[in-house]
Protein backbone atom coordinates (compact mmCIF):
# COMPACT_ATOMS: atom_id res chain seq x y z
CA UNK A 1 0.00 0.00 0.00
CA UNK A 2 1.51 3.44 -1.01
CA UNK A 3 1.40 6.30 1.84
CA UNK A 4 0.97 9.67 2.36
CA UNK A 5 1.77 12.57 4.73
CA UNK A 6 -0.45 15.11 5.17
CA UNK A 7 0.40 18.29 6.70
CA UNK A 8 -2.07 20.97 8.03
CA UNK A 9 -1.67 24.44 8.78
CA UNK A 10 -3.51 27.09 10.55
CA UNK A 11 -6.74 26.79 12.03
CA UNK A 12 -9.20 24.23 12.88
CA UNK A 13 -11.13 25.57 10.23
CA UNK A 14 -8.15 24.18 8.16
CA UNK A 15 -8.06 21.31 10.19
CA UNK A 16 -11.59 20.04 8.99
CA UNK A 17 -10.56 20.66 4.82
CA UNK A 18 -7.10 17.97 5.98
CA UNK A 19 -9.85 15.45 7.33
CA UNK A 20 -11.59 15.56 3.85
CA UNK A 21 -8.75 15.50 1.90
CA UNK A 22 -7.13 12.71 4.11
CA UNK A 23 -10.35 10.88 3.69
CA UNK A 24 -10.29 10.92 -0.21
CA UNK A 25 -6.90 9.66 -0.37
CA UNK A 26 -7.53 6.71 2.28
CA UNK A 27 -10.18 5.41 0.49
CA UNK A 28 -7.97 5.66 -2.59
CA UNK A 29 -5.69 2.72 -1.14
CA UNK A 30 -3.01 5.15 0.34
CA UNK A 31 -2.20 4.78 4.03
CA UNK A 32 -0.85 7.27 6.30
CA UNK A 33 2.53 8.30 7.46
CA UNK A 34 3.86 10.58 9.92
CA UNK A 35 7.83 10.49 8.47
CA UNK A 36 7.99 12.57 5.07
CA UNK A 37 10.81 10.64 4.15
CA UNK A 38 8.30 7.74 3.84
CA UNK A 39 5.51 9.32 1.56
CA UNK A 40 4.66 8.42 -1.99
CA UNK A 41 2.14 11.38 -1.79
CA UNK A 42 2.99 14.87 0.68
CA UNK A 43 -0.15 16.88 1.27
CA UNK A 44 0.44 20.20 2.23
CA UNK A 45 -2.96 22.41 3.53
CA UNK A 46 -1.78 26.04 3.73
CA UNK A 47 -2.86 29.34 5.87
CA UNK A 48 -2.37 32.39 4.48
CA UNK A 49 -4.36 34.77 7.04
CA UNK A 50 -0.97 36.47 8.34
CA UNK A 51 2.83 36.79 7.64
CA UNK A 52 3.84 34.65 10.00
CA UNK A 53 1.62 32.19 8.91
CA UNK A 54 2.51 32.51 5.33
CA UNK A 55 6.16 32.23 5.96
CA UNK A 56 5.47 28.89 7.55
CA UNK A 57 3.81 27.40 4.72
CA UNK A 58 6.17 28.53 2.23
CA UNK A 59 8.81 27.07 4.62
CA UNK A 60 6.45 23.74 5.31
CA UNK A 61 6.62 23.42 1.16
CA UNK A 62 10.38 23.98 0.70
CA UNK A 63 10.75 21.68 3.15
CA UNK A 64 8.21 19.06 1.26
CA UNK A 65 10.31 20.08 -1.95
CA UNK A 66 13.51 18.53 -0.29
CA UNK A 67 12.02 15.29 0.52
CA UNK A 68 10.67 15.17 -2.55
CA UNK A 69 13.94 15.36 -4.06
CA UNK A 70 15.88 12.44 -1.67
CA UNK A 71 12.42 10.27 -0.56
CA UNK A 72 9.77 8.45 -1.96
CA UNK A 73 7.89 11.38 -2.95
CA UNK A 74 6.62 11.50 -6.22
CA UNK A 75 3.46 14.45 -5.59
CA UNK A 76 3.66 16.74 -3.90
CA UNK A 77 0.01 18.83 -3.34
CA UNK A 78 -0.31 21.88 -2.14
CA UNK A 79 -3.19 23.14 -1.33
CA UNK A 80 -5.61 25.91 1.16
CA UNK A 81 -5.77 29.71 2.46
CA UNK A 82 -2.39 30.42 0.45
CA UNK A 83 -3.36 28.89 -2.94
CA UNK A 84 -6.29 30.36 -3.13
CA UNK A 85 -4.82 33.99 -2.30
CA UNK A 86 -1.49 33.25 -4.29
CA UNK A 87 -2.75 30.54 -6.74
CA UNK A 88 -0.41 32.58 -9.85
CA UNK A 89 2.52 33.50 -7.85
CA UNK A 90 3.07 29.77 -5.91
CA UNK A 91 2.40 28.03 -9.20
CA UNK A 92 4.98 30.46 -11.02
CA UNK A 93 7.81 30.75 -7.87
CA UNK A 94 7.55 26.83 -6.52
CA UNK A 95 7.77 24.81 -9.88
CA UNK A 96 8.83 21.63 -7.65
CA UNK A 97 4.98 21.22 -6.90
CA UNK A 98 3.29 18.78 -8.60
CA UNK A 99 -0.21 20.10 -8.17
CA UNK A 100 -2.15 23.25 -6.89
CA UNK A 101 -5.35 22.54 -5.33
CA UNK A 102 -8.06 25.62 -4.93
CA UNK A 103 -9.72 26.12 -1.51
CA UNK A 104 -11.87 23.00 -1.00
CA UNK A 105 -11.36 21.52 -4.34
CA UNK A 106 -11.94 18.01 -3.30
CA UNK A 107 -13.41 17.40 -7.04
CA UNK A 108 -10.27 18.35 -8.67
CA UNK A 109 -8.37 16.74 -5.65
CA UNK A 110 -10.36 13.05 -6.02
CA UNK A 111 -9.86 13.31 -9.94
CA UNK A 112 -5.64 12.84 -9.08
CA UNK A 113 -6.38 9.39 -8.24
CA UNK A 114 -7.85 6.67 -9.89
CA UNK A 115 -11.11 6.29 -7.81
CA UNK A 116 -13.13 8.95 -6.52
CA UNK A 117 -15.52 8.59 -2.92
CA UNK A 118 -18.05 10.36 -1.29
CA UNK A 119 -16.67 13.14 0.97
CA UNK A 120 -16.30 11.90 4.25
CA UNK A 121 -13.65 13.11 7.11
CA UNK A 122 -10.76 10.96 8.34
CA UNK A 123 -10.49 12.42 12.13
CA UNK A 124 -6.57 13.88 12.04
CA UNK A 125 -7.21 14.98 15.97
CA UNK A 126 -6.86 12.64 18.68
CA UNK A 127 -9.47 10.13 18.44
CA UNK A 128 -12.12 11.48 21.40
CA UNK A 129 -12.31 14.86 20.21
CA UNK A 130 -12.83 16.15 17.17
CA UNK A 131 -14.13 20.01 15.60
CA UNK A 132 -17.41 20.42 13.83
CA UNK A 133 -17.31 22.96 11.65
CA UNK A 134 -20.91 24.91 12.04
CA UNK A 135 -20.19 27.78 8.63
CA UNK A 136 -17.87 29.05 7.12
CA UNK A 137 -16.68 32.62 5.56
CA UNK A 138 -17.75 35.94 7.35
CA UNK A 139 -19.75 38.51 6.83
CA UNK A 140 -17.71 40.71 9.60
CA UNK A 141 -15.09 42.29 6.92
CA UNK A 142 -12.58 43.18 9.87
CA UNK A 143 -10.23 45.74 8.52
CA UNK A 144 -6.91 44.00 9.08
CA UNK A 145 -8.58 40.63 8.09
CA UNK A 146 -8.30 38.75 4.78
CA UNK A 147 -10.31 35.94 5.20
CA UNK A 148 -13.83 37.09 3.75
CA UNK A 149 -11.91 37.70 0.29
CA UNK A 150 -10.47 33.65 1.13
CA UNK A 151 -13.17 32.03 2.08
CA UNK A 152 -16.04 34.06 1.19
CA UNK A 153 -19.33 35.29 2.69
CA UNK A 154 -20.57 33.34 5.87
CA UNK A 155 -22.26 30.08 4.43
CA UNK A 156 -23.78 27.72 7.74
CA UNK A 157 -24.49 24.39 7.62
CA UNK A 158 -27.89 23.39 8.80
CA UNK A 159 -28.70 22.65 12.41
CA UNK A 160 -30.13 19.10 11.07
CA UNK A 161 -26.89 18.61 9.07
CA UNK A 162 -25.03 19.25 11.91
CA UNK A 163 -26.51 17.17 14.21
CA UNK A 164 -26.50 14.55 12.35
CA UNK A 165 -22.51 14.99 11.33
CA UNK A 166 -21.98 15.22 15.29
CA UNK A 167 -24.08 11.71 15.76
CA UNK A 168 -22.07 10.26 14.03
CA UNK A 169 -18.71 11.45 15.45
CA UNK A 170 -20.43 10.61 18.67
CA UNK A 171 -21.15 6.81 17.20
CA UNK A 172 -16.71 7.10 16.35
CA UNK A 173 -16.00 7.49 20.13
CA UNK A 174 -15.83 11.48 20.23
CA UNK A 175 -16.34 12.71 23.89
CA UNK A 176 -15.36 15.99 22.83
CA UNK A 177 -16.97 18.14 20.67
CA UNK A 178 -15.89 21.01 19.42
CA UNK A 179 -17.64 24.43 17.42
CA UNK A 180 -15.79 26.12 15.45
CA UNK A 181 -16.19 29.18 12.44
CA UNK A 182 -15.23 32.27 11.64
CA UNK A 183 -17.34 33.74 13.78
CA UNK A 184 -19.66 30.96 15.64
CA UNK A 185 -21.91 33.76 17.38
CA UNK A 186 -23.33 34.78 14.26
CA UNK A 187 -24.18 30.94 12.82
CA UNK A 188 -27.40 30.75 10.83
CA UNK A 189 -28.19 34.25 10.06
CA UNK A 190 -27.44 33.84 6.32
CA UNK A 191 -30.45 30.84 6.43
CA UNK A 192 -32.16 31.03 8.89
CA UNK A 193 -32.77 35.33 9.37
CA UNK A 194 -31.10 35.76 12.59
CA UNK A 195 -28.18 33.52 14.47
CA UNK A 196 -28.84 30.07 16.18
CA UNK A 197 -26.06 28.87 17.89
CA UNK A 198 -28.57 28.94 20.88
CA UNK A 199 -30.63 26.14 19.12
CA UNK A 200 -27.91 24.50 17.72
CA UNK A 201 -26.33 23.85 21.15
CA UNK A 202 -29.74 22.84 22.57
CA UNK A 203 -30.25 19.95 19.60
CA UNK A 204 -26.25 18.91 19.93
CA UNK A 205 -26.69 18.42 23.77
CA UNK A 206 -29.20 15.94 23.24
CA UNK A 207 -26.84 13.63 22.00
CA UNK A 208 -26.12 11.19 24.57
CA UNK A 209 -22.58 9.52 23.84
CA UNK A 210 -21.31 13.61 23.84
CA UNK A 211 -19.53 14.43 26.92
CA UNK A 212 -18.56 18.19 26.09
CA UNK A 213 -19.64 20.22 24.22
CA UNK A 214 -16.85 23.55 23.85
CA UNK A 215 -17.17 26.35 21.74
CA UNK A 216 -14.54 28.62 19.60
CA UNK A 217 -14.39 31.99 17.97
CA UNK A 218 -17.86 33.92 19.75
CA UNK A 219 -17.52 37.29 17.75
CA UNK A 220 -18.28 40.10 20.40
CA UNK A 221 -20.14 42.15 18.23
CA UNK A 222 -22.81 38.78 18.03
CA UNK A 223 -23.00 37.45 21.79
CA UNK A 224 -26.30 37.85 22.97
CA UNK A 225 -27.60 36.66 26.27
CA UNK A 226 -29.29 34.14 24.47
CA UNK A 227 -26.11 32.07 24.01
CA UNK A 228 -24.97 33.06 27.33
CA UNK A 229 -27.83 31.72 28.93
CA UNK A 230 -27.47 28.07 26.40
CA UNK A 231 -23.89 27.71 27.95
CA UNK A 232 -24.69 28.62 30.80
CA UNK A 233 -27.96 26.09 31.69
CA UNK A 234 -26.74 22.94 29.23
CA UNK A 235 -24.69 20.60 31.62
CA UNK A 236 -22.24 19.33 28.49
CA UNK A 237 -21.35 22.54 27.21
CA UNK A 238 -18.50 23.70 28.85
CA UNK A 239 -18.04 27.00 29.88
CA UNK A 240 -15.43 28.49 28.16
CA UNK A 241 -16.01 31.27 26.20
CA UNK A 242 -13.38 32.18 23.53
CA UNK A 243 -14.30 36.05 23.03
CA UNK A 244 -11.64 37.80 20.38
CA UNK A 245 -11.58 41.62 21.57
CA UNK A 246 -8.67 42.24 19.81
CA UNK A 247 -8.87 45.99 21.34
CA UNK A 248 -10.69 47.95 23.45
CA UNK A 249 -10.22 51.14 22.51
CA UNK A 250 -13.29 52.86 21.02
CA UNK A 251 -11.50 54.71 18.17
CA UNK A 252 -8.91 51.59 17.32
CA UNK A 253 -12.10 49.29 17.21
CA UNK A 254 -14.22 51.45 14.88
CA UNK A 255 -11.10 51.04 12.51
CA UNK A 256 -11.07 47.87 12.84
CA UNK A 257 -14.67 47.58 11.75
CA UNK A 258 -15.33 45.49 14.83
CA UNK A 259 -18.95 46.47 15.69
CA UNK A 260 -18.78 46.90 19.27
CA UNK A 261 -17.77 49.05 21.87
CA UNK A 262 -15.49 49.14 24.80
CA UNK A 263 -18.60 49.78 26.80
CA UNK A 264 -20.10 46.59 25.43
CA UNK A 265 -17.54 44.33 25.82
CA UNK A 266 -17.49 45.62 29.29
CA UNK A 267 -21.21 44.79 29.65
CA UNK A 268 -20.68 40.92 28.03
CA UNK A 269 -17.91 39.82 30.43
CA UNK A 270 -19.88 41.31 33.46
CA UNK A 271 -23.27 39.29 32.24
CA UNK A 272 -20.90 36.31 31.87
CA UNK A 273 -19.28 36.34 35.37
CA UNK A 274 -22.56 37.30 36.78
CA UNK A 275 -24.49 34.77 35.40
CA UNK A 276 -22.05 31.65 35.27
CA UNK A 277 -19.41 32.29 37.79
CA UNK A 278 -17.67 29.40 36.92
CA UNK A 279 -16.94 30.90 33.59
CA UNK A 280 -13.49 31.01 31.79
CA UNK A 281 -12.78 33.84 29.33
CA UNK A 282 -10.06 33.55 26.71
CA UNK A 283 -9.38 36.35 24.64
CA UNK A 284 -7.09 37.55 21.52
CA UNK A 285 -5.29 41.16 21.26
CA UNK A 286 -3.76 43.00 18.34
CA UNK A 287 -1.40 45.10 19.26
CA UNK A 288 0.40 48.00 16.73
CA UNK A 289 -2.84 47.92 14.75
CA UNK A 290 -2.75 51.52 13.01
CA UNK A 291 -3.48 54.62 14.77
CA UNK A 292 -2.55 52.70 17.91
CA UNK A 293 -1.04 55.56 20.38
CA UNK A 294 0.47 55.17 23.43
CA UNK A 295 -1.78 56.22 25.15
CA UNK A 296 -4.24 53.58 23.49
CA UNK A 297 -1.87 50.78 23.55
CA UNK A 298 -1.67 51.61 27.96
CA UNK A 299 -5.48 52.14 27.59
CA UNK A 300 -5.95 48.00 26.51
CA UNK A 301 -2.85 47.47 28.80
CA UNK A 302 -5.11 48.69 31.76
CA UNK A 303 -8.05 46.82 30.58
CA UNK A 304 -6.64 43.55 30.68
CA UNK A 305 -5.02 44.27 34.36
CA UNK A 306 -8.89 44.93 35.27
CA UNK A 307 -10.38 42.42 33.69
CA UNK A 308 -8.04 40.06 33.95
CA UNK A 309 -9.03 37.03 31.51
CA UNK A 310 -7.99 33.72 32.61
CA UNK A 311 -6.56 32.54 29.04
CA UNK A 312 -5.28 35.38 26.08
CA UNK A 313 -3.10 35.52 23.21
CA UNK A 314 -1.24 38.53 21.54
CA UNK A 315 -1.13 38.64 17.89
CA UNK A 316 1.53 42.29 16.43
CA UNK A 317 -0.50 43.53 14.04
CA UNK A 318 0.37 42.04 10.55
CA UNK A 319 0.00 44.82 7.47
CA UNK A 320 -2.26 42.56 4.65
CA UNK A 321 -2.60 43.75 1.37
CA UNK A 322 -6.01 43.65 0.00
CA UNK A 323 -7.18 44.59 3.38
CA UNK A 324 -8.68 48.05 4.31
CA UNK A 325 -6.27 48.39 7.23
CA UNK A 326 -3.33 48.34 4.30
CA UNK A 327 -3.50 51.62 3.33
CA UNK A 328 -4.32 53.51 6.22
CA UNK A 329 -1.54 56.07 7.51
CA UNK A 330 -0.39 55.87 11.70
CA UNK A 331 1.28 52.61 10.70
CA UNK A 332 3.20 51.18 13.55
CA UNK A 333 6.71 50.07 13.94
CA UNK A 334 7.29 46.01 13.68
CA UNK A 335 9.44 46.99 16.77
CA UNK A 336 6.91 48.94 18.67
CA UNK A 337 3.96 46.43 17.81
CA UNK A 338 6.43 43.27 19.28
CA UNK A 339 7.46 45.40 22.09
CA UNK A 340 3.23 45.49 23.22
CA UNK A 341 3.17 42.31 22.53
CA UNK A 342 5.46 40.93 25.14
CA UNK A 343 4.41 43.75 27.32
CA UNK A 344 0.75 42.20 27.64
CA UNK A 345 2.07 38.66 27.64
CA UNK A 346 4.22 39.31 30.74
CA UNK A 347 1.53 40.78 32.37
CA UNK A 348 -1.26 37.78 31.41
CA UNK A 349 1.50 35.27 33.07
CA UNK A 350 0.82 36.80 36.30
CA UNK A 351 -2.64 36.98 35.62
CA UNK A 352 -2.79 33.16 34.76
CA UNK A 353 -0.36 32.24 37.51
CA UNK A 354 -2.63 33.86 40.14
CA UNK A 355 -5.73 32.25 38.70
CA UNK A 356 -4.34 28.85 38.68
CA UNK A 357 -3.02 29.39 42.01
CA UNK A 358 -6.13 30.01 42.88
CA UNK A 359 -7.14 26.12 41.81
CA UNK A 360 -4.52 24.46 43.84
CA UNK A 361 -6.94 22.23 46.78
CA UNK A 362 -10.13 22.09 43.77
CA UNK A 363 -11.34 19.38 41.96
CA UNK A 364 -12.21 19.83 38.33
CA UNK A 365 -13.06 17.48 35.05
CA UNK A 366 -10.09 16.76 32.81
CA UNK A 367 -10.20 14.83 29.40
CA UNK A 368 -7.69 12.49 29.39
CA UNK A 369 -5.41 13.29 25.99
CA UNK A 370 -2.39 11.40 26.10
CA UNK A 371 0.37 9.00 28.10
CA UNK A 372 2.45 11.39 30.32
CA UNK A 373 5.82 11.82 28.41
CA UNK A 374 7.59 12.79 31.12
CA UNK A 375 8.17 9.48 34.02
CA UNK A 376 7.04 11.60 37.10
CA UNK A 377 3.09 12.09 35.62
CA UNK A 378 0.96 8.91 34.47
CA UNK A 379 -1.30 10.64 32.02
CA UNK A 380 -1.90 14.48 30.22
CA UNK A 381 -4.97 15.73 29.63
CA UNK A 382 -7.13 19.09 29.71
CA UNK A 383 -9.78 20.62 31.54
CA UNK A 384 -12.88 22.38 30.67
CA UNK A 385 -11.39 26.12 30.19
CA UNK A 386 -8.88 24.21 28.34
CA UNK A 387 -8.91 24.01 24.37
CA UNK A 388 -6.25 21.58 22.65
CA UNK A 389 -3.17 23.29 21.15
CA UNK A 390 -3.91 26.65 22.72
CA UNK A 391 -4.62 26.56 26.49
CA UNK A 392 -2.62 24.51 28.82
CA UNK A 393 -2.27 21.06 30.24
CA UNK A 394 -3.16 19.33 33.26
CA UNK A 395 -0.12 17.17 34.06
CA UNK A 396 -1.40 13.71 35.75
CA UNK A 397 0.71 12.55 38.44
CA UNK A 398 -1.26 9.79 40.14
CA UNK A 399 -4.28 7.84 39.47
CA UNK A 400 -5.32 5.03 36.67
CA UNK A 401 -7.42 6.13 33.57
CA UNK A 402 -8.16 5.57 30.28
CA UNK A 403 -7.46 8.13 26.88
CA UNK A 404 -10.06 9.83 26.18
CA UNK A 405 -12.02 9.76 29.46
CA UNK A 406 -13.22 12.53 31.65
CA UNK A 407 -12.06 12.18 34.91
CA UNK A 408 -12.47 14.30 38.26
CA UNK A 409 -8.94 15.50 38.93
CA UNK A 410 -7.57 17.43 42.41
CA UNK A 411 -5.42 20.26 41.66
CA UNK A 412 -2.11 19.91 43.46
CA UNK A 413 0.37 22.13 42.10
CA UNK A 414 0.23 24.59 39.36
CA UNK A 415 2.55 26.62 36.89
CA UNK A 416 2.72 29.34 34.74
CA UNK A 417 0.02 28.19 32.17
CA UNK A 418 -0.67 24.45 33.27
CA UNK A 419 -1.58 22.55 35.98
CA UNK A 420 -0.76 19.06 38.22
CA UNK A 421 -3.38 16.99 39.93
CA UNK A 422 -4.12 13.62 40.79
CA UNK A 423 -7.21 11.62 39.65
CA UNK A 424 -9.89 11.21 42.50
CA UNK A 425 -11.24 7.51 42.37
CA UNK A 426 -14.66 6.12 44.16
Amino acid sequence: MKKYAIISLGCSKNLVDSEVFAHIIEQNKYRQTNKLEEANVIIINTCGFINDAKEESIDTILEAAEHKKTGKCKKLIVTGCLVKRYFKDIEKDIPEIDHLIDLKDFDNFSKLFSQTCKYQRKLLTLPHFAYLRISDGCNNYCSYCAIPSIRGNLESVPIESLVQEAESLAERGVNELIITAQDTANYGVDIYGKPKLDVLLEELHKIEKLKWIRILYLHPAHITSKIIDAIGKLPKVCKYFEIPIQHINNDILQSMNRKVTKERIKEIVTEIRTKIPEAIIRTTLITGYPGESEDKYIELRDFIQEMKFERLGVFSYSREEDTPAFDLSEQIPEKIAEKRKEEIMTLQQTISEDFLASLIGKKIKVIIDRIGEEGEFSFEGRSYFDAPEIDGIVFIEKGETEIGKIVTVEITDSWEYDLVGRIEHG
